[in-house]
């Protein structure tokens, strides 16, 4: 029985490679990930499109039309993990865009690396938390390094995500003066980098609508305004990243790629990986700003179609394949103000921490049991409960039926429950736990409800919810086709290597996830 399904998974892993056999690799692969991209958006805004970016691709690609990830709490850096290495948290490591280091208790970045330098940045970043092997690896391996990797986004984590452990080129965009930076771990620093921050920094840049507003469709309780915002290059860089200016840049300096390398000039497949936005405009509702986003996705289109003329004019579309995939969640606010009289609530994280303290000190002895919480992750102190000699499940069984009693509070999962044969439910919990960036409990709370964080003053209301987004393949001998089947995000990973000619990545193969 062991023999069999070694042979099945042997199979299932060689299978791209001779299922190619007979067709040429393309020159040049490019992997589009738009952040908060969904499915529904992307018909509903149809006629704002042009006939070369979004029409393009839907009309002459393999589509997938409803593509999700299957574990909790998606975000930026979850989704582009699974994207790259077509597995999920649990293996990849990769659980959040932060979380709280157990050894120092401070929150740091999912990609952060203190053996490394940052370059335009005091972010030092690198992939050494991802823990399984990229798209772009193998790639890179398969060509025995000979390929060119380069990935662009306007965050960091993405970019070093989308980039894997061996790109040669990562780039993201500083918060706090505008400069595309890198880190030492990819080496020099592009000199075409640094001509484009010169060119670049401190450049004023306007977004206002393409259109008139009753070109929109609209989705308030008032007929849309115009909007104008205007951005100076150097300041307010996080709201800069979630207009339709970013996407416009993450283009510039995609083709200032292009012009200074050797990417797609021989038989070697080469990698360029862009991240976009097509969010909400500062995280705002849909109802406070009913033509923005439609407006990000107009100019996303056109974004798409002046890359789609570059690439074949430069080297044909036959020897180019793109994906284009998404975040797969929507962020905004929700009802902060009661006026729809929505189930809702607060729940203040550093308050949990002190009652549950309470509580257990009450059933087991004086003492902090919880040392640190970040988010809905509540971190229980081992060494505490080891000293005063104290089974742990013990413990935290006591924490969640403490917890579970808390108004907001749906569900709390601990590695305890985790364990044998689960319902599809605790299998999205667990797929999105792993122990270096996961607490010894974590929360999950009713629709509604906001997270308030007393310490940074930071309040996160919970409608970071889950979408179904796209997942296209176009180019390259691509034919037409849409699937509307639920479709696991895995299926890119495993599709790119097949149309690539090179393994899946590691836990990818017979890893698909139910």
């Amino acid at each position: 029985m062991r023999f069999k399904y070694c042979l099945i998974a042997l199979l299932c892993c060689a299978s791209p490679l001779f299922a190619q056999r007979g067709r040429t690799a393309p020159k040049l692969y490019v992997s589009i990930v738009v952040d908060q991209l969904r499915t529904d958006f992307l018909y509903e805004f149809e006629e704002l499109y042009c006939e070369g970016g979004f029409k393009r691709l839907l009309s002459g690609g393999k589509v997938y039309d409803n593509v999700y990830y299957a574990f909790d709490n998606v975000d930026r850096a979850t989704s582009v993990a699974t994207l790259s290495t077509g597995t999920n948290p649990y293996v990849s490591g990769i659980v959040a865009e932060r979380w709280l280091d157990r050894n120092t208790l401070r929150v740091v970045n999912c990609v952060e690396d203190k053996n490394c330098k940052g370059v335009y940045s005091n972010e030092a970043l690198s992939p050494a938390s991802l823990k399984s092997i990229t798209i772009t690896d193998e790639i890179k391996r398969s060509t025995r390094g000979k390929a060119i990797v380069c990935s662009i986004a306007p965050d960091g984590d993405a970019a070093v995500l989308a980039g894997g452990h061996a790109a040669d080129v990562v780039l993201w965009k500083n918060n706090m003066a505008g400069y595309w930076s890198s880190s030492s771990y990819y080496g020099l620093y592009p000199s075409w980098a640094a001509d484009m921050n010169k060119a670049v920094q401190g450049k004023p840049r306007k977004w206002e609508p393409m259109f008139r507003t009753d070109k929109y469709n609209n989705f308030g309780d008032k007929a849309p305004s115009p909007f104008s915002y205007s951005f100076d290059g150097k300041k307010n860089m996080i709201s800069y990243k979630t207009s339709a200016c970013i996407n416009d840049e993450v283009n510039e300096m995609a083709i200032a790629f292009l012009d200074n390398s050797d990417v797609g000039k021989d038989d070697i497949v080469d990698c360029l990986a862009l991240t976009y936005y097509a969010g909400n405009y500062d995280g705002a509702p849909m109802s406070h700003r009913p033509i923005e986003v439609q407006d990000i996705y107009a100019r996303l289109d056109r974004n798409l179609a002046w890359l789609f003329t570059e690439l074949d004019t430069r080297y044909g579309l036959g020897n180019v394949v793109v994906s284009l995939s998404s975040t797969g969640y929507v962020m905004e606010s929700g009802d902060e103000d009661g006026s729809y009289r929505l189930p809702s609530g607060t729940l203040y994280s550093e308050r949990v921490q002190t009652l549950l303290n309470i509580y257990l000190s009450a059933k087991f002895g004086k003492g902090d049991y919880v040392e640190g919480v970040y988010g809905t992750q509540l971190f229980l102190d081992n060494k505490l409960i080891e000293r005063m000699n104290l089974d742990k499940m013990s413990v935290v069984s006591q924490a969640v039926e403490f917890l579970k009693s808390l108004d907001g509070v749906e569900d709390v999962f601990t590695i305890y429950r985790l364990g044998g044969m689960l319902s599809p439910e605790l299998q999205f919990a667990k797929n999105g736990y792993n122990p270096v960036g996961s607490g010894d409990l974590w929360l999950r709370l009713m629709p509604g409800w906001r997270l308030v964080e007393d310490e940074l003053l930071v309040s996160r209301q919970l409608y970071r919810s889950p979408i179904m987004f796209p997942v296209i393949i176009y180019g390259a001998g691509v034919g037409h086709s849409v699937d509307e089947k639920l479709t696991p995000a895995n299926i890119l990973a495993t599709e790119m290597a097949r149309i690539l000619r090179v393994r899946r990545p590691n836990d990818n193969c017979l890893r698909l996830i139910e």
